[in-house]
């Protein structure tokens, strides 16, 4: 198994295509209804092009970089997905093994299969942010964010794109079914949130299949949040807030304006609302919206080389997540798979940044990239 070499993150994909069973494949690759959004988050990129600058000097090249203030080896980090336990016996702590052997920050998911003081704890050196949903049940809001701080989580991810869940025609046959609501993937959920809300307890007490869906109840049927929620977040937590799920520049500035400390631009991955626009498509226009403000500008959604996350940064996000090509990484070689799809994006940034003649992160500007249908208008 650890004989697997790889060159590139379709050679990862490949393989655990062949390794992961059906079901878990199924609900990993799949997006909603038609998945529109979901094949032009793959090919978006493509409609860029690079603007290099030679007679430059990157006889060095530094990817380093900061996400809220923390140092990362380079920007590209970790997107929330769910249940890695489908993919690894280990789950999310070996994950987060990965993403700290390659100096990067793991947003864990709110449904992770691992309770969330025992993915820090398991790798203290790691960055970690924690995703969470808007619930219906604020005391169950609050018990999930309060020890946030104190397990060593570094920011909160608030998804805001989830107000009720997609319609994916593919992910949930029976088995997965079976799956989600059995007392192993159910029993992280009673160390993060039972603790003593009554409601919780009682749902708990009713059986596995009755507290999966009073979770999912809570986070897929709630109502759309409000932009004060921001700062309702922030007095539970401690922590600060990035919005996710943001694909318009008006949207962007409200969250700005309502204390959000980053704004993570981000179509789900192509599994919430279909007929979405590519992250990148929208990305110029959120960069352009939070001008002035000390709010960052973050993206996912169909990223696959290093030489896709220039392109991002050059349009001005801050740092770029993946999350399919992790668990792809994940399935076939662990926490090595995870270190290696994430050294292989940092390798093909490091070589599209000497090709563009930047020797560093900063150096990265607008004018390296142009979209394709302007491109015959523009001017090297």
């Amino acid at each position: 198994m650890l004989n697997f070499k790889a060159v590139s993150l379709s050679d990862y994909e490949e393989e655990a295509h062949k390794r992961l069973p059906a079901d878990a494949l199924t609900f990993y690759a799949s997006g909603s209804d038609g998945e529109v959004t979901l094949k032009e988050n793959n090919i978006s990129a493509r409609r860029y092009r690079l603007r290099p600058r030679v007679l430059q000097n990157v006889s060095h090249v530094d990817t380093s970089s900061t996400i809220l203030g923390h140092p990362v080896a380079f920007p590209i980090c970790v997107s929330p997905s769910a249940w890695h336990k489908f993919a690894h016996i280990n789950a999310e702590k070996e994950t987060a093994r990965g993403a700290a052997k390659a100096g990067v920050a793991m947003t864990v998911s709110s449904v992770s299969t691992v309770a969330n003081k025992h993915i820090t704890a398991s790798n203290p050196g790691g960055l970690f942010f924690m995703q969470a949903y808007v619930m219906k049940n604020r005391r169950l809001q609050r018990l999930m964010l309060t020890n946030l701080k104190e397990y060593g989580f570094k920011a909160v991810v608030l998804s805001v794109d989830c107000p009720v869940i997609s319609h994916r025609r593919k992910q949930f046959g029976a088995e997965m079914l079976g799956r989600i609501e059995s007392e192993e993937m159910n029993s992280y959920r009673v160390i993060n949130y039972l603790q003593d809300d009554p409601d919780v307890k009682k749902a708990y007490k009713d059986g596995p299949k009755a507290f999966s869906n009073y979770f999912f109840n809570q986070v897929h049927d709630s109502s759309p949040v409000d932009p004060e929620f921001i700062r309702v977040i922030k007095s539970y937590s401690k922590l600060p807030v990035v919005v996710k799920g943001i694909l318009t520049g008006k949207i962007a500035r409200l969250a700005a304006d309502h204390g959000a400390d980053a704004v993570w631009v981000s179509n789900h991955g192509g599994r919430q609302l279909d007929f979405t626009p590519s992250t990148l498509d929208v990305l110029q226009e959120v960069v352009d919206a939070v001008k002035g403000t000390n709010t960052e500008v973050y993206v996912d959604s169909g990223f696959r080389t290093g030489t896709d996350a220039f392109k991002a940064l050059a349009l001005g996000a801050k740092t770029v997540f993946v999350g399919r090509p992790v668990l792809w990484g994940l399935a076939v070689k662990g926490s090595d798979g995870v270190c290696d799809v994430l050294r292989i994006l940092q390798n093909e940034l490091a070589q599209c940044m000497a090709l563009c003649g930047c020797p560093n992160i900063a150096s990265i500007s607008r004018t390296h990239v142009v979209a394709e249908n302007a491109y015959l208008g523009s001017k090297l």
